[in-house]
């Protein structure tokens, strides 16, 4: 039984059944394997797969199973799902498909199991060319089914957009978009980083809008392991190197990151803003505040002060009124599905206007820290309108001493075509290649 399929069956089982993220329980289990470059691939490319795609991988399930979708065990329909996604997604020979999962349901599970799943499986991998999808003519079943997307949410962008950028938006969610990383221009410069990156059996092209930017990257696991150990870069999206542009730290000035943790805004803006730029990162999560630190000090940064509180009560731990302050609230991560597709499962209709609450609370709480002529740039990585622009909106009904800063020259200058109607930006996976983001910069009066 190869160990491959069963990594990726007990991640799977975890992050289903205990609520565990998958990019972080990946990266710690393939560090605690010996394992392959081709088994660590797809190890990585089944569990993600299974969770970008399993409405699709559902309904196939259901269709060749003789007992419906909900009267089947949590732990035998991973095994299903596992084994149809490399049936139906993958080109790995159906009999081989059949047999080591057949196996893997009798290891991990029961015997009676395993009988099912090899009735199920055999059943998929004679009749799948038969099975009939569902029609474009319904348009949100389409999208919920073919493209592996809750109710709920496709309900949402239906409302949002029309019929076409609506599957465009959800065919994006689950293309994986590759690494981006960030160079630490302190240590070193993007041609050599990428130089090595070539030169150790890599791939990277330079972004098309940050001199430090790297995109498209990928190489040995070993290279990119010592390439961060050494601190000469952070794994992080153009979409949030945009953030940090937007706030343009000076030398001289004093920014604040209310939720900093893990660290790649705050150490980005504390090398933008030079030695002379003094840059406090906030956070309250006491785990995430040592994963920021070991940010800060893998990338060699000595302008960067680490602070454990609550972004709410922002005032009872500043001695001086900042001249910028991220808000890079917590939010539905809507738009960041490409890497972290379990949270198509996770969230709810409800979780918007809950999480929209708890940033409006933050923003409140920062209100009156910033020094007048100081600027709040709040970003989130979603593009739900509650968790945008109706927090924004609120928040200057609120604070008329504050008003919606003009993006335009923080922006680089390939990216003019970035902002919405309100002036703020809204970046979107099918259009950007990038997060979904929403960044809005505030003055105050």
């Amino acid at each position: 039984m190869p160990v491959a399929r069963e990594i990726a069956y007990d991640l799977t089982r975890r992050v289903n059944s205990s609520g565990a993220y998958l990019g972080l329980l990946l990266q710690y289990t393939l560090r605690e394997q010996d394992l392959s470059g081709r088994d660590r691939a797809l190890i990585a490319e089944l569990a993600y797969g299974i969770q970008r795609h399993r409405n699709k991988l559902d309904y196939i399930i259901e269709h060749f199973s003789s007992r419906p979708l909900s009267d089947i065990e949590e732990e035998i329909l991973d095994a299903l799902r596992l084994g149809i996604y490399q049936i139906s997604e993958m080109r790995i020979p159906a009999h081989a498909s059949v047999n080591e999962t057949v196996d893997l349901a009798k290891k991990k599970i029961h015997q009676g199991a395993s009988s099912f799943v090899n009735a199920v499986l055999r059943n998929a991998a004679k009749n799948l060319d038969d099975l009939q999808w569902p029609s474009r003519e319904d348009l949100p079943y389409y999208l919920v089914i073919l493209f592996s997307h809750p109710r709920w949410l496709v309900d949402y962008i239906l409302q949002m957009f029309d019929a076409q950028t609506a599957e465009a938006l959800c065919a994006a969610d689950n293309r994986f978009p590759g690494i981006s990383l960030r160079v630490n221009t302190q240590r070193t410069g993007r041609e050599d980083l990428m130089s090595r990156i070539l030169t150790g059996g890599g791939r990277a092209e330079p972004s098309r809008y940050f001199e430090e930017g790297l995109v498209k990257a990928g190489m040995p696991r070993r290279l990119l392991l010592d390439l961060l150990e050494e601190g000469l870069c952070v794994v992080q999206d153009e979409s949030s190197m945009l953030v940090s542009h937007i706030v343009d730290p000076q030398n001289g000035s004093l920014i604040v990151d209310t939720c900093a943790a893990p660290g790649g805004k705050a150490s980005h803006l504390a090398i933008l803003g030079g030695e002379g730029c003094r840059v406090i990162a906030v956070d309250k999560n006491t785990r995430r505040l040592d994963a920021l630190r070991n940010t800060v000090a893998r990338l060699g940064l000595g302008n960067i002060d680490i602070v454990e509180g609550d972004a709410t009560r922002l005032g009872d731990y500043l001695a001086q009124a900042p001249d910028a302050m991220l808000i890079d609230a917590p939010c539905s991560g809507l738009g960041t599905l490409r890497r972290r597709p379990e949270l198509k499962w996770r969230r709810t209709r409800e979780d918007l206007s809950r999480l929209a609450a708890t940033q409006l609370a933050i923003l409140e709480g920062c209100a009156e820290v910033v020094r007048p002529g100081g600027v709040i740039v709040y970003s989130v990585c979603t593009y739900s309108r509650e968790e945008t622009s109706d927090v924004i909106e609120n928040f200057l009904v609120n604070h008329p001493d504050y008003a919606l800063d003009d993006v335009a020259p923080h922006l680089p200058p390939n990216m003019n075509h970035v902002t919405n109607s309100f002036g703020c930006v809204q970046l979107m996976p099918h259009l950007n290649d990038m997060e979904g983001m929403f960044v809005a910069r505030m003055i105050r009066h």
